[in-house]
C-alpha cells in the first residue's frame, strides 16, 4: 500500500501532510468534526467533535519512527503487552511502531472514514512467523468515533494473536473521575505488588492511585465520567478492556509522560488479550470494533 501521490486523489476534507518530526499524518476538517491519523502506528491522535478534543496526547510524545506515540489510539498486536508467555518485544506488539499503508478515505461531507491496511514483511516475520493482513477503517463526525481492526489470516496454518486499541482519554481530574458498566466483571489486578487475583468489580471504578486492570470475558460497554462530560466505550469483537492510569511514580518515571499529565488521561481499552486471545484458521478474519461517543 502506498500513500495517495497527493490531495486530489482524496476527498474534500482529507489531505495528507507533514505531522511532527516529519511523520505522515492524515488531516480530517469537516463541519462536523476534526482529526488526525498517523501512518506511524495508524495512530489516531486527535478527534475533535465540534471543536472540543476528546483523546488525549501527553505534551512530551515522542514522534520517532521507532518508538509508539504517547497518547491517542496506539494498536497492540500482535500481542498485548509482552505476549501471553512474557517474552515477547517489542511491548505490545510492532503493529504501533510499523508504517502502514493509506488505502482511501471517504466522506460524505459530514462524517470520514480513513482506512489503513498493514501486511506481513519479512521484518514482522522475523518477530511473529505469520502471513496477515489488517484493514484499518477509522470513522469520525459529530457524534461516534468507530476504530474497526480487522485481521486476516493469509498463511497455511493458524495463529493465535492478542490486539488493542490502547485509547488514551482527556479527563477533567482523573481523581474525580469514574469508569462505570464493567461492574460484575472480572479482572485481573495487573499494578506490581498488587494481589493479581482475578477479583470481580463491584460498582464503577474510582482513582486514588495507580490502576491497571485487564477485564476477561466481557463484551460491556465503558462509561467514563468526569464531571465535566460523558465518553461512552462500546466493543463488538471484544471481549478484554483495559483500564489504566500510571498515577505518580510511573508517570514520572516515563520519559515520554509529564510527571503531572498522570492527572488528566485515563485509558480504557477495547482488547482481547490473554484468555481472551483470538485463534484465527487459514483463511479467516475477525474484526474488533470500538464505538466512542460523547
Amino acid at each position: 500500500m502506498t500513500v495517495p501521490s497527493s490531495d486530489q486523489t482524496l476527498p474534500d476534507g482529507v489531505r495528507v501532510t507533514t505531522g511532527h518530526s516529519g511523520l505522515p499524518v492524515v488531516q480530517i476538517d469537516v463541519p462536523a468534526c476534526a482529526g488526525e491519523v498517523y501512518l506511524h502506528g495508524a495512530h489516531v491522535t486527535s478527534w475533535r467533535p465540534l471543536g472540543t478534543e476528546v483523546l488525549w496526547v501527553s505534551d512530551h510524545a515522542v514522534y520517532r519512527t521507532d518508538k509508539a506515540i504517547r497518547g491517542g489510539v496506539p494498536i497492540c498486536f500482535p500481542w498485548f503487552a509482552d505476549g501471553p508467555d512474557g517474552t515477547a518485544t517489542p511491548a505490545h506488539g510492532f503493529a504501533r511502531t510499523t508504517e502502514w499503508g493509506l488505502v482511501g478515505a471517504t466522506t460524505d461531507g459530514q462524517w470520514v472514514e480513513v482506512i489503513l491496511a498493514l501486511t506481513d514483511t519479512e521484518h514482522t516475520r522475523a518477530l511473529w512467523p505469520h502471513s496477515f493482513t489488517c484493514d484499518y477503517r477509522v470513522r469520525m463526525g459529530e457524534n461516534e468515533l468507530a476504530l474497526l481492526l480487522t485481521v486476516t489470516n493469509t498463511g497455511d496454518e493458524p495463529f493465535t494473536f492478542e490486539e488493542a486499541l490502547h485509547t488514551y482519554f482527556g479527563v477533567a481530574d482523573i481523581r474525580r473521575a469514574e469508569v462505570d458498566g464493567l461492574a460484575g466483571s472480572s479482572y485481573l489486578d495487573m499494578v506490581p505488588g498488587a494481589d493479581r487475583g482475578p477479583h470481580v468489580l463491584e460498582g464503577p471504578i474510582t482513582f486514588a492511585g495507580e490502576v491497571d486492570r485487564t477485564f476477561q470475558g466481557t463484551a460491556a460497554t465503558a462509561v467514563i465520567r468526569d464531571g465535566e462530560r460523558t465518553v461512552t466505550v462500546a466493543r463488538d469483537g471484544s471481549d478484554s478492556a483495559i483500564v489504566w492510569n500510571p498515577w505518580t511514580a510511573k508517570a514520572a518515571a516515563m520519559g515520554d509522560f509529564g510527571d503531572d499529565e498522570w492527572t488528566s488521561m485515563v485509558c480504557v481499552e477495547t482488547a482481547n488479550a490473554k484468555a481472551d486471545a483470538v485463534t484465527l484458521a487459514p483463511g479467516a478474519s475477525h474484526t474488533m470494533s470500538a464505538y466512542i461517543s460523547v
